[in-house]
């Protein structure tokens, strides 16, 4: 005898077969718990509208949305949250919903306005959701399809940190749209920040089974990428952290102040870093004492230093520098080894800061 919630399934997927989508294939068979709590972000960046088998990625991911809301029960608290949507630029993360009890059908109306367009502001849309879904008390389901990373600048593992501290509890389910190799590496490691898994969505077929894996339990469809042989082992492949640029940040009166951005990568079996940010004056450096193996300058030769704490074996993040002197002023970065004892592993080149107000004083 078909089940009552079954009955209301097929309905509702009868219904959405009369509106303007595409068909939906009626062989998707998920078992959907009662009194759950979902989030669902959705990416409505410009690059939504690129076609995937013939029909845009954003037309796919509401079709399926679409059929998964359809079939939740009613008792379920949903709420929609999406960035991009008409909004040119990073500052375009929404809440379009807040979690409510039986809010599965606002949200599918809330779909049908959707028209993608701007940035993929990652971090700041999980900010959103933790300000103003998650809970400290009940655990919520993220469900995040995006078909691009990061791309305003912002730090979303930091971000999941940092919810996980203040003891918001989630689950983050990733489905990553047409994502190249390096892409699914950043969001397999973000799900799994996230106590979520990553999942792989190459045509309509792969989010099907991606969302059947979701509600279900079922082990996810992602494996990670095969890497190409390399006649060099990995483990002779030695650690780096690079300075990828130094630009002016704010403009002070009498001082200035920089962003400086960068990227590392470290070594097998070490996932604890710590980044430290070196500043100092070119001319002054005392030779009197030993200087360590890989430092520049001596700690009580630095003007100012700085450092972060990350984790995993590559990343990339920012600092920021005070330019507090007239005097030419040089920095470096140091990548550390947190395993067990504490060691340098890398030093950046040492990189000059400009100074950006005589330029901008000549341009005018």
């Amino acid at each position: 005898m078909v089940s009552v919630r079954r009955r209301f399934f097929i309905f509702s997927v009868g219904i959405f077969l009369l509106s303007s989508f595409h068909s939906v294939s009626p062989d998707i068979s998920i078992s959907i718990p009662s009194n759950k709590r979902y989030v669902f972000i959705l990416d409505a960046s410009g690059s939504m509208t690129e076609k995937l088998n013939g029909r845009t990625r954003m037309e796919i991911a509401k079709e399926q949305m679409t059929q998964v809301l359809s079939g939740l029960p009613k008792d379920s608290e949903v709420g929609f949250v999406a960035y991009g949507n008409r909004i040119a630029g990073c500052n375009s993360a929404r809440l379009y919903h807040p979690i409510q009890r039986g809010g599965a059908s606002a949200v599918i109306g809330k779909l049908y306005g959707v028209v993608p367009a701007g940035s993929t502001p990652i971090a700041n849309t999980l900010e959103i959701v933790g300000e103003y879904i998650l809970s400290e008390n009940k655990e919520t389901d993220i469900i995040f399809i995006s078909d691009g990373v990061e791309s305003c600048e912002g730090d979303p593992l930091a971000v999941l940190h940092a919810l996980k501290t203040r003891g918001k509890k989630f689950n983050l389910q990733i489905m990553g749209i047409a994502i190249d190799s390096k892409g699914e590496e950043d969001f397999a490691k973000l799900a799994a920040i996230g106590n979520g898994k990553y999942y792989p969505v190459k045509d309509k077929e792969d989010m099907e089974l991606a969302f059947q894996s979701i509600f279900s339990g079922n082990p996810p469809v992602y494996l990670p990428p095969t890497k190409k042989e390399d006649p060099k082992k990995e483990t002779d492949v030695p650690a780096n952290i690079r300075i990828v640029s130094i630009l002016p940040y704010t403009s002070l009166e009498g001082s200035e102040t920089y962003i400086l951005h960068f990227e590392y990568d470290g070594i097998p079996n070490i996932q604890d870093y710590m980044i430290q940010m070196n500043v100092f004056s070119k001319e002054e450096k005392n030779n009197s004492f030993p200087i360590p193996p890989l430092r520049e300058r001596r700690m009580g030769d630095l003007m100012f230093h700085d450092v972060q704490f990350r984790e995993g074996r590559n990343g990339k993040g920012k600092m920021i520098i005070p330019k507090k002197s007239l005097k030419e002023i040089q920095t470096s970065l140091e990548l550390w080894s947190l395993d067990d004892i504490p060691k340098i592993i890398a030093k950046s080149e040492t990189k000059q800061l400009q100074d950006f107000s005589k330029t901008t004083r000549q341009s005018k």
